[in-house]
C-alpha cells in the first residue's frame, strides 16, 4: 500500500475516533444495518410489511445521511467494494419477487425536463443495499482511518447516487400505501423457515426465490 507525505500529515492532523464515534455517524450505521438486516431477512415479511417499514425506516436514513459530517479521504486504497454483481442480482430480485405486481414504476430524473423512464423499485432497494453494505463492512473493520474513509465514500455517492434512488422509492411507497394499492399482507414466512446457511443452495429461497422443486411445482 502506497501513503503519500500528504496523507501521513492529514492522518496526524484529524481526530478521526471523535469523527467515526460521533453521534451522528452512529445513528446512521445502526441505521443502515436495520436496513440491509431487513433486506435480507425480506421472506418473513409480508409485501404490505416491508413495504411499510421500508417508508419509515427509508426517511430517517436520508436524514441521517444529510448530517454526516463531511471528512476527506486519507487511504483510498483500502475503500473495496464488497457486494459483488451477483450478490445485487440475488437481493434485486428478492425484492421483485415480493414486490410483484407494484415493482415497475416511471421516474423522474430532472423535474424541469420531461426525461421519464421505467424502472422499478427492487432496482432502488437493491442499489441503496448495495451502498450501504459495503459501508458497514468498511466501518465495521474498526479502523478509524478507514473508518472515516467509509463515511467520506458513503456521503459522496449519496450525493451523486444512492440519495435520489431513494427519494425516488419513498415515493412510490408513499403512493402504495396510501394510494389504494391492494399490497399482499399474508406472503411472510414464520422465522423457522428462515436459514441463512441455506443461501446459494436454494437458489436463495429464504430470500424470495423458489427452489428447484418448487419451480417445478409451479410449473
Amino acid at each position: 500500500m502506497f501513503i503519500t507525505f500528504a496523507h501521513i500529515f492529514l492522518i496526524m492532523d484529524q481526530d478521526f475516533e471523535s469523527i467515526v464515534y460521533s453521534e451522528n455517524v452512529v445513528g446512521f450505521t445502526a441505521l443502515a444495518a436495520q436496513y440491509c438486516n431487513m433486506v435480507d431477512k425480506l421472506s418473513l415479511l409480508s409485501q404490505k410489511d416491508f413495504v411499510d417499514k421500508s417508508h419509515r425506516l427509508l426517511p430517517l436514513l436520508y436524514l441521517k445521511a444529510i448530517i454526516l459530517p463531511d471528512t476527506e479521504s486519507v487511504m483510498p486504497e483500502m475503500i473495496d467494494k464488497t457486494v459483488t454483481q451477483e450478490e445485487w442480482e440475488e437481493v434485486f430480485h428478492a425484492v421483485a419477487k415480493k414486490l410483484k405486481g407494484v415493482d415497475a414504476y416511471i421516474e423522474v430524473f430532472d423535474s424541469l425536463s420531461d426525461e421519464q423512464q421505467m424502472t422499478s423499485l427492487s432496482e432502488g432497494f437493491a442499489d441503496i443495499y448495495q451502498d450501504l453494505k459495503d459501508f458497514i463492512t468498511l466501518y465495521g473493520m474498526g479502523t478509524p482511518e478507514i473508518m472515516n474513509d467509509a463515511i467520506w465514500e458513503c456521503k459522496n455517492n449519496f450525493k451523486d447516487f444512492w440519495g435520489q434512488r431513494l427519494v425516488n422509492v419513498i415515493r412510490v411507497l408513499h403512493h402504495l400505501l396510501y394510494g389504494g394499492a391492494n399490497l399482499n399482507q399474508n406472503d411472510g414466512r414464520s422465522v423457522e423457515d428462515f436459514d441463512p446457511e441455506k443461501r446459494g443452495k436454494r437458489q436463495w429461497s429464504d430470500f424470495g426465490w423458489a427452489s428447484e422443486g418448487e419451480e417445478a411445482d409451479d410449473e
